[in-house]
């Protein structure tokens, strides 16, 4: 178990402070934007990097005071960080050499933790020799094969194309799950996060914004920051909120909005933005009626429209002046439609929002600096 108790490390520009239990066997990613604190928090738990303030607990021991290789942390770097002068099998065997394996063992945990990521070929071949995807595979393996309590990587699969990443994101997540390794990793891809984790910690300028399953995270964002973030669909600007038949309204740049949400079952918070997933919308044939009559609609022009396999993404120009609008008066949004409607680039077009996928969040609408 690893369990972080009042960190905090603080620079003129930026504090970072934190509590947070990770369970033993348990994968958890701290997802951010740059700048949050993800890979200071990394370096902090490795030993890399003093905390001003609390403790780093493994498994009911403060480790707080130990140099990095007595802490039986293993960290898997974004640049893979092998031993150029040795070869594979040898970069392979360097844990199991530390913690006091004979050669017999040592040659046999190296051929296992290759097995693994299928690079047994590649054992007598020198780092310099392999690709990026090959290099990457020898730097889990040498991580895994040290037995290490904890397992922290930072961005490990950065700088992989996108098909190698879906690849080895699988072998990785299956790798760890059949060890039964605790493990931390940083990302600031969600779809790498909620691939691989069993519980995320979304970081926003040194604190933890939102933790929970990857499905909670994703399904239920709980501030306006986190669904911003995450971009899962337009969140705007409420400019004012009422009450009807104790049902929620919010006025926003571009109409109004019925919300699921009962004015008695919620604490409006102030500032507050209206959230709904990007592909929530539903287009309104020509001349045909919408059910929310002249709330919850979407009429704009579209700027761009592309084809993404199952779904059409859509940027639409909607509104009048006012909150939140872009040089030309009006609100952009990113919208997702059915992959087999296809609208043209200037076309106006209308869409409903089922009143049950529009969500009152706390916090301001973030803007793209923010984000």
């Amino acid at each position: 178990m690893l369990e972080l108790r009042g960190l905090a490390k603080a620079w003129p520009d930026f504090r970072l402070e934190l509590d947070f239990t990770l369970a033993r066997g348990e994968i958890a990613a701290l997802l951010g934007p740059s700048g949050s604190g993800k890979s200071t928090l990394l370096r902090i738990v490795a030993g890399l990097e003093p905390p001003d303030e609390g403790s780093v607990i493994v498994d009911g021991r403060d480790i707080s005071a130990l140099p990095p290789e007595r802490r039986g942390i293993g960290l898997v770097f974004q640049d893979y960080a092998l031993f150029p002068h040795l070869s594979v099998r040898s970069n392979i065997e360097y844990g199991p050499k530390m913690r006091g394996a004979g050669r017999d063992e040592r040659r046999r945990e190296a051929i296992d933790a290759a097995a693994s990521f299928e690079i047994e070929a590649l054992l007598d071949r020198p780092p310099y020799s392999l690709s990026g995807g090959e290099q990457q595979r020898v730097a889990l393996a040498r991580a895994l094969a040290a037995r290490p309590d904890i397992l922290l990587l930072d961005e490990p699969l950065s700088s992989l194309d996108a098909s190698l990443r879906l690849r080895l994101r699988s072998e990785i997540g299956g790798r760890l799950r059949a060890e039964g390794m605790t493990a931390l990793f940083v990302t600031h891809d969600a779809k790498e996060a909620f691939a691989l984790a069993d519980r995320v910690f979304l970081m926003r300028e040194g604190s933890i914004e939102a933790s929970g399953a990857p499905e909670e995270i994703y399904g239920s964002p709980r501030t306006a920051w986190s669904a911003s973030f995450l971009g899962r669909g337009p969140v705007l600007e409420i400019i004012a909120i009422r009450e009807e038949a104790g049902i929620l309204v919010a006025t926003t740049g571009i109409g109004e909005f019925a919300c699921a949400s009962r004015s008695d079952s919620m604490r409006i918070p102030r500032p507050s933005s209206l959230f709904f997933p990007a592909e929530a919308p539903r287009l309104i044939e020509r001349g045909g009626e919408s059910s929310y009559v002249a709330r919850n609609r979407i009429r704009g022009s579209v700027l761009s429209s592309s084809f993404e396999g199952c779904s059409r993404r859509i940027s639409l120009s909607c509104g009048a002046p006012g909150p939140g609008t872009d040089d030309r008066g009006a609100i952009s949004l990113e919208l997702e439609l059915p992959s087999d409607i296809k609208p043209e680039t200037g076309e106006t077009i209308e869409l409903e929002v089922p009143p049950n996928r529009c969500l009152i969040l706390p916090g301001a609408t973030p803007t793209r600096r923010e984000e």
